[in-house]
């Protein structure tokens, strides 16, 4: 059947209809198979109609869907688009800086209802304090078990459209957040964009830890597998966070064909999983691994190949992508069947806008990954961000993206909606071409380039440092620190403009665990990524600042928040490293460090 123009809550109840006993979802629930709960397509349309139930009444208003990852959290998302309303996904309020999220969503975005996990009923009152008062008035579902015993849904499951589908808010401030207005066509296109990429695959099982309130987590896993009709295991991402070995064992067990992780995690795994642990892996079935959500490192992929192609890991598996939750979520991707391109460049040419092809390892050169070709259906534009004039390939520019995948813009926020979603190229005149064909353009704010049809990301425009007039990529100048001292697992690198002075690179280095440190260690880190930082990109760092485990903040997808460790150095609020007399260190690792990894607490 042709599912192409058919709204998920459709190809939900056509699924169980037609072939209600197959798998559709399985769950981890110690993030292990000794606990693991299937359900069927019926399964998930009979838990979902109990939901859309529940949720009488909220057609074409909002509901906020903030319940723990897994089997509860899925029948809520279906529950929610079934009853006609618009879901608005938000991490559950555990820990400061996540309830001060869910409040800022609550708050901005008036919901009818608030779904949650059952254990949080007893921290509902102080949650509705905190909110203003003219957002108390919402209502609460408590979703667990006990929600669904003794509860029969519909004979078939409920739909009824409105629009939007979905209001996905961005990993920005909770202070101004964003939510981003997705449509029933909007998620379609996606699946039908990632589906057009990925090839056909009648025996695909899919993998995901990702969280799903993230819309990698979510439109690239939950809802891609589900239009695809293949099955899906979930895990929490906190089960991967603590033991990072059990993602690639489930990828064994459940002859996992697909799966998809952040550039963090590749790392995570060389670096934390141990020999001994090891044993019985078998990577072979894995045909299709995405990487996206951050930057992706020729270093990481290297590390990760080098380490696990013995237990069966094919590079050829490996998909570098590129998206953002903007354009519903995917951009670009390397197709299925090619290999994983990448382009030495010079730096100096870079630095000025414009590449320069290499030979691999040449002095003053640097390996940037491609994104693959863009998605089906879409067009991707590289802009001068200051005249909107379009550049050839070969220049590196602001991104622009076109096509169905592209939201409709900002909830209530009509200014910047206009200023990210309208955007229209200037002619060799200057002037802005309004009657171009197409519609206007998404403008990212990440720059990059086309080269050979494919498109390389070197970083977000507003993270540029500039030092003498010269552009330097923050992520270029993290990959050098990080390579200076093997006891570093983060970095950020941006510039601050002390009085009377000109601007100051400052890199913020992360330890990989948590311990105490004499002033001689710290001295050896610090002159350690200056001499890296100089060497490779002719800059010396005016201060280098080192913190335990969880001093970098992130986003909700792993994403350095540069702005944000810029903030708190400037504030003096940011962690550091004290050192101790005596030299002694502990070295074990920190469980809050560990989570900081995985970006804010996944799950």
């Amino acid at each position: 059947m042709d599912y192409s123009e058919i709204p998920l809550p459709d190809v939900l109840r056509i699924r169980s209809q037609e072939q209600g006993d197959a798998l559709a979802f399985r769950f981890l629930a110690d993030g292990t198979r000794d606990q693991s709960i299937d359900w069927t397509y019926h399964d998930l349309a009979a838990h979902a109609g109990i939901v859309a139930a529940g949720l009488e009444g909220t057609g074409g208003r909002r509901v906020v869907l903030a319940v723990d990852p897994g089997l509860h959290y899925v029948a809520a998302l279906f529950g929610i688009l079934g009853a006609g309303a618009t879901a608005v996904p938000s991490f559950p309020p555990v820990g400061k800086r996540a309830t001060e999220r869910f409040l800022s969503i609550i708050a901005d975005c008036s919901p009818d209802v608030v779904i949650v996990s059952g254990w949080l009923e007893t921290e509902a009152d102080e949650l509705v304090r905190r909110l203003p008062p003219a957002a108390r008035a919402v209502r609460w579902l408590f979703v667990d078990d006990g929600f669904f015993r003794g509860k029969s849904g519909p004979g078939a499951f409920p739909v009824r459209h409105s629009e939007p589908a979905l209001l996905q808010y961005t990993s920005g401030s909770t202070g101004d957040p964003k939510g981003i207005v997705l449509t029933h066509d909007n998620l379609v296109s996606n699946c039908e964009a990632l589906h057009h990429s990925m090839g056909a695959d009648s025996a695909r099982t899919g993998l995901s830890w990702l969280p799903p309130y993230h819309d990698m987590g979510l439109m690239g896993t939950i809802m891609l597998a589900l239009h695809g009709g293949w099955p899906l295991v979930m895990m929490s991402p906190v089960h991967f966070v603590q033991q990072p070995v059990r993602w690639l064992r489930a990828v064994t067990e459940h002859e996992v064909t697909i799966s998809v992780a952040p550039n963090f995690a590749f790392d995570m795994c060389v670096d934390s999983i141990a020999d001994d642990e090891l044993a019985d892996l078998d990577l072979s079935t894995l045909r299709q691994l995405y990487c996206g959500a951050e930057p992706v490192l020729r270093s990481t992929l290297d590390r990760f190949r080098e380490r696990f192609a013995a237990f069966g890991y094919r590079e050829s598996a490996l998909i570098p992508c590129y998206g953002m939750a903007e354009a519903t979520l995917f951009v670009s991707g390397k197709p299925d069947g090619t290999t994983v391109r990448t382009a030495w460049v010079g730096k100096p040419a870079l630095e000025r806008g414009t590449v320069e092809v290499t030979a691999p390892g040449a002095g003053g050169a640097t390996e940037v990954v491609s994104c693959g070709a863009v998605a089906h259906g879409h067009e991707v534009l590289v802009t001068d961000p200051e005249t909107m004039s379009p550049l050839p390939e070969g220049r590196v520019g602001e991104i622009w993206v076109r096509g169905p995948n592209v939201a409709e813009g900002y909830f209530g926020k009509p200014e910047a909606t206009a200023a990210t979603f309208g955007a229209r190229p200037s002619g060799d005149d200057g002037e802005t071409d309004e009657d171009a064909d197409g519609g206007a353009y998404l403008r990212t704010g990440d720059a990059g380039f086309l080269l050979d049809g494919e498109l390389y990301v070197t970083g977000r425009l507003k993270d540029v440092v500039i030092i003498a007039g010269r552009n330097l990529y923050p992520q270029d100048i993290e990959v050098s620190a990080l390579a200076a001292h093997d006891g570093l697992r983060k970095a950020a690198a941006f510039s601050v403009r002390p009085e009377g002075r000109g601007e100051e690179l400052v890199v913020v280095g992360e330890f990989r665990r948590a311990g105490r440190r004499s002033a001689e260690d710290l001295a050896a880190v610090r002159e350690a990524v200056v001499a890296a930082v100089t060497a490779d990109h002719a800059v010396r760092p005016a201060r280098v600042h080192l913190g335990p485990p969880g001093t970098v903040p992130t986003t909700t997808s792993g994403k350095v928040r540069r702005n944000a460790t810029r903030e708190a150095y400037e504030r003096g609020s940011l962690k550091e490293l004290a050192p101790v007399r005596d030299g002694s260190r502990t070295g074990t690792t920190g469980a809050a460090g560990a989570l900081a990894a995985a970006g804010e607490a996944k799950g």
